[in-house]
């Protein structure tokens, strides 16, 4: 009898846990996402050769100087400068009042608080601020590609990486990267766009956390700069639309953002209302040629700028630091430019329109609706802005352009459904991505370089650009007031002065009211001592702009020199009330006073001055001759002391302080300083004549002999004046017959001299 089958048992399904499922599917999402299972390509180590080719396309950047607007927020900045302790102030002042008071100030803290917290570190080295900037530059990078890798589903992204490497090679960045002025933009992009990573982390999660901190973060990136006012449009469509997992999150997101942006505005406004710096702003034509432009005109011109921002992004060159008066011409109707950029920005929003209507999570719609939010604000179609054009304003849109050469590579080069990383590899890929990246990184590295200091900007965008009028003032001022303190030959002094003149009269047959333009001229007439033409044209630049303080106080400046005291006070009073941070006026009215003997007077305002520059050698210096010639001899030996310490080859220093050690009757100590300055210079007859009398008042008769009859051998028409000297000497060491002959030699000098 045939046995039964053995039964055997059906295997069992083994329970998977929850936590190991979640790992199952993020195992096969990173498998999807591009790694291919290669732990070099994984989401991390790609944010690692990011950051790596960030910061190695801007490393030039760490031998630049500081340029532009850097002096108003870093190095004369005298909030900053108190480091830590000057932080509280900048949370609760408007952005510029560490360097001047204007009544249509901004509110940006947060980047003068963290050059205030690096101040203490790095100083006035602009190395480590440079680096700082490239750093941050490096984490918007990385922070950009997180996003849109998150925006993609972790699907592709080959696409998300193609996006950040183009964002971060693309040259229209440099003015944002190399000026250190432009961390704010930096840290409103890295803050805005953590922002965004963390509230698609909450959408994702639910994790109240995730949401709360990316509000926090929103709410910083608000106090950086108001660029990211352009995200209250594009998180409502990003978080309806496009990552729409969970609806009342979506509404979680978008009012808490609206919140920030309210509490913003609240302490924004509360605090420009209180130092009165929130005036209507007034925009200046040299500023943006757009404030005098009408009707058509202005409208044309409006649309012919945003058709310049476009350009740039495919082709960006030339570059420039600033498009002032006639840099853009004005545009009208029969203006081809401005056809040709109604029907790209045309075609856009019809694109646009378009492929969101036929899919509400269409990538390329959301490319070019982020493109026209992030660049309408700047586009001088709601208001005017400071500026008619600045590539820092593209910084945000940029973002946009690259997504959109990503999507076309996956697009054309792609294979279908391929955006596996390791798809890259693809010839056709390479063969677009390698050229790009070089060119635009080579065009970057290049720009970078131009950004060394301000005559190397200025020169190099005027060549680029030489009808702006702007530029030739620019190049100018840099050439009188950088380059020419660090020229000693008189001749090439002379020979500078006349270039900067050459640039401002090229200048002003572009504009001829240009008025800084004017103050400038009146610099340079000042210096080569021209005073009825330095006059002339700061007059000429306070009728066109009665508020500037540079010409006010430059004015007083020329009055002081031609010996006009009240008019000079009143002219250094007008332009501290103006910008009572502004540190010349303080000095020259400290002068002015000393000329009138008001000595009190002349303290006070070289120590107001020291409030801002504590180390000034010329305010210390001054500080003493004030207390010298007030007869304040202790005073002035702390002060001049202070100096010697740190300059101690300083000959007028020297020679101040051995007056007042002489004039206090410490003859050892004038005498000490007196051969210092006889070692430096042998031939210096004042030194001869001050030390034969300190010889002579300290009993030393012999020497100060000597030290009078080698006066009169290095000049034998000035010397004989201590011929008195000599006499008295003899007389004092009981030779009377040498006394009454020399006595007889003083009387042809000094008739009224006679031995005691």
């Amino acid at each position: 009898m045939a046995k039964k089958p053995t039964k055997k048992p059906i295997p069992q399904a083994v329970p998977v846990a929850p936590a190991a499922q979640a790992k199952q599917a993020a195992a096969k999402s990173t498998t999807l996402s591009g790694t291919s299972g290669n732990p070099l390509l994984s989401v991390k180590m790609l944010c690692i050769i990011l950051g790596v080719i960030s910061f190695l396309l801007y490393a030039n950047t760490l031998r630049n100087g500081y340029v532009m607007d850097d002096v108003i927020v870093l190095k004369e900045n005298t909030m900053v400068q108190q480091g830590f302790k000057g932080i509280p102030e900048l949370l609760a002042t408007p952005h510029m009042r560490g360097y001047l008071v204007i009544p249509n100030d901004l509110y940006r803290p947060l980047s003068l608080v963290m050059f205030a917290a690096e101040y203490p570190f790095f100083g006035q080295s602009p190395t480590g601020y440079h680096f700082m900037n490239v750093l941050l530059f490096a984490g918007c990078v990385i922070m950009l590609f997180l996003f849109l890798n998150k925006f993609f589903g972790g699907k592709k992204t080959a696409i998300a990486f193609i996006a950040a490497l183009v964002f971060a090679v693309h040259p229209i960045h440099t003015e944002v990267v190399a000026n250190i002025k432009s961390c704010d933009e930096l840290l409103c992009f890295f803050l805005g766009f953590l922002s965004l990573n963390l509230f698609v982390n909450y959408m994702k999660s639910g994790k109240m956390l995730q949401l709360v901190l990316g509000v926090l973060t929103l709410f910083l990136a608000f106090i950086s700069k108001e660029t990211v006012i352009a995200f209250l449009a594009i998180i409502p469509l990003l978080f309806f639309f496009y990552i729409n997992e969970d609806r009342k999150r979506a509404i979680y997101i978008t009012a808490g953002s609206a919140v920030v942006f309210i509490i913003f505005m609240v302490i924004r406004s509360h605090i420009l209302t209180e130092y009165n710096a929130n005036q209507p702003a007034g925009v200046e034509f040299i500023d943006n040629a757009l404030s005098k432009a009408t009707g058509v005109s202005k409208m044309a011109t409006e649309v012919v700028v945003l058709g310049m921002y476009l350009k740039l992004m495919f082709i960006p060159h030339p570059l420039l630091c600033t498009y002032s008066f006639n840099a853009i011409h004005y545009a009208d109707l029969a203006d081809w430019r401005f056809w040709l950029s109604l029907l790209a920005y045309g075609t856009m929003i019809y694109f646009a329109i378009t492929r969101f209507l036929k899919d509400k999570k269409d990538p390329w719609a959301f490319s070019i609706i982020f493109y026209l939010a992030t660049l309408f604000l700047f586009s001088n179609l709601p208001f005017l802005m400071g500026a008619e054009l600045a590539e820092r304003f593209a910084f945000f849109a940029s973002v946009a352009f690259c997504v959109a050469v990503a999507l076309a590579a996956e697009q054309w080069l792609l294979k279908a459904g391929a955006s596996d990383i390791m798809s890259l590899k693809s010839a056709k890929v390479l063969a677009i991505l390698i050229p790009l990246s070089l060119i635009f990184g080579g065009l970057t590295v290049a720009r970078n370089a131009n950004w060394k200091d301000n005559i190397t900007l200025y020169k190099a965008d005027v060549a680029n650009s030489p009808e702006d009028c702007r530029l030739y003032h620019n190049v100018a001022s840099s050439l009188a007031e950088d380059v020419y303190p660090t020229i000693t030959d008189t001749l090439k002094k002379k020979e500078l002065d006349n270039e900067s003149l050459e640039y401002l009269r090229h200048a002003l047959t572009i504009y001829p009211e240009y008025a800084d333009v004017h103050v400038e001229m009146g610099r340079v007439f000042d210096r080569q001592r021209k005073y009825d033409s330095a006059e002339y044209h700061d007059v000429l630049a306070l009728q066109l702009n009665p508020i500037n303080f540079t010409a006010t106080n430059n004015l007083g400046s020329v009055y002081l020199t031609s010996g006009k005291y009240p008019q000079a006070i009143g002219m250094f009073k007008k332009a501290l009330e103006l910008n009572p941070n502004f540190k010349f006026p303080y000095i020259n009215l400290a002068r002015t006073y000393v000329q009138l003997k008001q000595f009190d007077s002349a303290v006070m305002n070289y120590r107001k001055m020291l409030t801002f520059e504590p180390n000034s050698v010329e305010g210390i210096q001054g500080l003493g001759i004030a207390f010298f010639e007030g007869h304040r001899y202790d005073s002035a030996e702390y002060y001049f002391n202070q100096i010697l310490q740190r300059s101690p080859d300083d000959q007028t220093t020297v020679a101040y302080l051995s007056a007042t050690y002489f004039n206090s009757k410490n003859y050892p100590k004038a005498v000490a300083l007196y051969k210092k300055a006889l070692a430096q210079n042998p031939n210096d007859i004042n030194a001869w004549s001050n030390i034969g009398r300190a010889y002579y008042y300290s009993g030393q008769y012999q020497l100060a002999i000597d030290a009078f009859n080698k006066e009169i051998q290095i000049d034998p028409k000035v010397g004989p004046k201590d011929l008195p000297g000599i006499a008295l000497s003899y007389q004092k060491m009981g030779d009377m017959e040498m006394a009454r002959k020399y006595e007889v030699v003083a009387k042809q000098v000094d008739p009224r001299f006679k031995l005691e």
